[in-house]
């Protein structure tokens, strides 16, 4: 049995919703939940959370009588492990799947012993949260990928890789600046972050948290902590119905940047000579003499590539010619000529370029329109 934590602070509603579609989920067996709730100016949720009826198994509710914020919150649910093998952690603000929990127990029977494992996502990115461009996991036969990054928005904590990371957090819990091993992203989120640091350790010890390519949750964007308004921005396209058998043999891993650490392979290089920024988020920080990248540089251009193959790197695997990707020798300095590309609005949102250009432009007006009227 692996319990469920739910994390909650003083959006009951959310909880309500929560708790709606953990009740809707499938589980064959009886379930503990723990609801854990941190202290603020309201006893609602609290009230709430002992009304409660969960009829898959037992209850539990931990009110915590002074305010802890976020992440001394969502550290301290991890105390649980030291009563169990594995844990489900969802906050307030997601919704799961019917077959969540299938998934939680297939994963755990197989990775729970996997030491380069740092823990088990519910959720599937659809879009690269450093810059809010799409993203599209390339495909393998399975039913899961690995990825070098945390995960907060449905997630799965083993015992032995949890304490693993505990312990490293304790020795590296003080704030951080930007490094370039680190996407910059992470490193200027705010104080009340957790997960930054649970990424910053799979990053730099080399860890990984198991995919789903289609989510077992969502995030429905409520105003909280981290968000001022709601918004559909996380919204992923979650698994309908009840799916009893997971292929769980990932084969496919990306980076904390969202790269794809095949094209090493791909292109016969290694990390220590290549730099992946498909996305532009590296920038070649750590100044690696080759350069695969998306930017026009003055670099001799050993390759370039098309961008036409969804996701974008099948356009390296499979050499799909063309100027929208390069790949640089930063050693040797030439002067390019680039000629001006109008394709990539259209391959990011199948919108084409001139449409785009016609909504960004009455964005502006509309925004300039606004503050004129409050003038």
């Amino acid at each position: 049995m692996i319990p469920i934590c739910c994390i909650a602070y003083n959006r009951k509603d959310s909880l309500e919703r929560l708790l709606c579609s953990l009740d809707n989920a499938y589980y064959g067996e009886p379930v503990t939940l723990i609801i854990s709730i941190d202290k603020s100016n309201t006893n609602e949720v609290e009230t709430f959370a002992d009304s409660y009826y969960w009829r898959h198994g037992e209850k539990r509710v931990i009110k915590h009588d002074t305010n802890l914020g976020l992440r001394k919150h969502v550290l301290s649910c991890g105390n649980l492990l030291n009563d169990y093998e594995a844990l489900v952690v969802l906050e307030d603000d997601i919704t799961v799947a019917p077959s969540f929990y299938l998934y939680t127990k297939q994963c755990v029977d197989k990775f729970s012993s996997d030491d380069s494992c740092a823990g088990v996502s519910l959720y599937n990115f659809p879009k690269n949260y450093h810059n809010r461009l799409p993203f599209m996991p390339l495909k393998s036969d399975g039913d899961v990928y690995m990825m070098n990054c945390a995960q907060s928005w449905g997630q799965v904590w083993m015992k032995k890789q949890w304490f693993e990371f505990r312990e490293w957090y304790d020795n590296h819990c003080e704030e951080f600046e930007e490094n370039p091993n680190l996407p910059k992203t992470i490193c200027h989120w705010p104080k009340s972050s957790w997960l930054k640091y649970h990424t910053r350790f799979c990053i730099e010890k080399e860890k990984y948290f198991i995919y789903p390519y289609t989510s077992l949750s969502t995030n429905n964007g409520d105003v909280g902590t981290h968000a001022n308004k709601e918004t559909a921005n996380y919204q992923t396209q979650m698994q309908y119905g009840i799916k009893n058998k997971y292929h769980l043999q990932p084969s496919i891993l990306y980076d904390g940047f969202f790269e794809n650490t095949l094209l090493y392979e791909s292109l016969g290089l290694n990390e220590s000579e290549l730099c992946i920024d498909l996305y532009g988020e590296k920038g070649n920080r750590e100044n690696r003499r080759y350069w695969l990248t998306r930017n026009h540089e003055n670099y001799r251009i050993i390759d370039s590539y098309a961008l036409d193959l969804r996701p974008w790197e099948l356009n390296v695997i499979e050499k799909r010619r063309g100027r929208q990707i390069f790949l640089y020798d930063t050693s040797i300095i030439e002067s390019n000529y680039f000629e001006e590309d109008d394709t990539t609005a259209d391959y990011f949102f199948q919108i084409p370029f001139i449409f785009l250009k016609i909504i960004v432009k009455e964005k502006i007006i509309r925004f300039f329109s606004r503050l004129i009227k409050k003038k």
